[in-house]
């Protein structure tokens, strides 16, 4: 089974394609803007040309950038109708390296909050959800060993805390959705409404 994996979760396109025995054909890895989505779409177009069609798409379902997410999902639900084959939604955090053991994921969810989940051998322990980042030591303290792991610096975190930044890895996404249920429609991870910033005052 040849399986298309693509996340736009984050400042960093993620797409891989595997082949029948899961190894990689295909890898991309590539800085984006929050508001173009041509890197993302750039990196899908070479791999289908060079590959052709998957048999299962895979798509990291976030939580992330509202932009990158509705981008990604789009295009995977076009492919996947397009092409008539499976399609797999997953939380774009599964897909993280330090997901494989345990870890703390948190993200900027804008307006002064942030998101948190955590992972342990690439499942959620903790679904993602909202809180103030004054409460995330306390927080932090019900799996004091576990690492924490963001997508970018977060300007709001105290100093003490250690944090290793790390994106989702498409590759990861493709592997675990290799025996995935698949989805009758994609859902992406907000967690809020889309946070609209207004142009400053001239």
């Amino acid at each position: 089974m040849k399986i298309l994996a693509l996340d736009s979760s984050t400042s960093i396109a993620s797409i891989a394609f595997l082949d029948d025995e899961n190894k990689i054909l295909f890898e991309y890895h590539h800085l984006q803007q929050r508001t173009n989505s041509s890197i993302f779409f750039e990196g899908l177009e070479r791999a289908l040309q060079k590959y052709g069609a998957p048999d299962r798409l895979v798509v990291g379902l976030g939580p992330g950038s509202y932009n990158g997410l509705r981008s990604s999902i789009a295009a995977g639900q076009g492919i996947a109708s397009a092409c008539n084959i499976e399609l797999i939604g997953l939380p774009s955090i599964l897909g993280l390296e330090a997901g494989a053991t345990e870890c703390w994921v948190v993200g900027d969810a804008r307006g002064g909050q942030y998101w948190v989940a955590a992972l342990s051998h690439h499942q959620l322990l903790e679904e993602p959800f909202l809180l103030a980042p004054a409460d995330l030591p306390h927080h932090l303290k019900r799996y004091p060993h576990f690492p924490l792991i963001a997508s970018q610096e977060l300007p709001l975190l105290l100093a003490s805390i250690n944090v290793t930044i790390q994106t989702p890895n498409a590759t990861i996404l493709a592997r675990l959705g290799k025996d995935a249920t698949p989805s009758a429609s994609l859902e992406p991870l907000y967690l809020k409404p889309p946070h609209i910033t207004m142009p400053s005052s001239l």
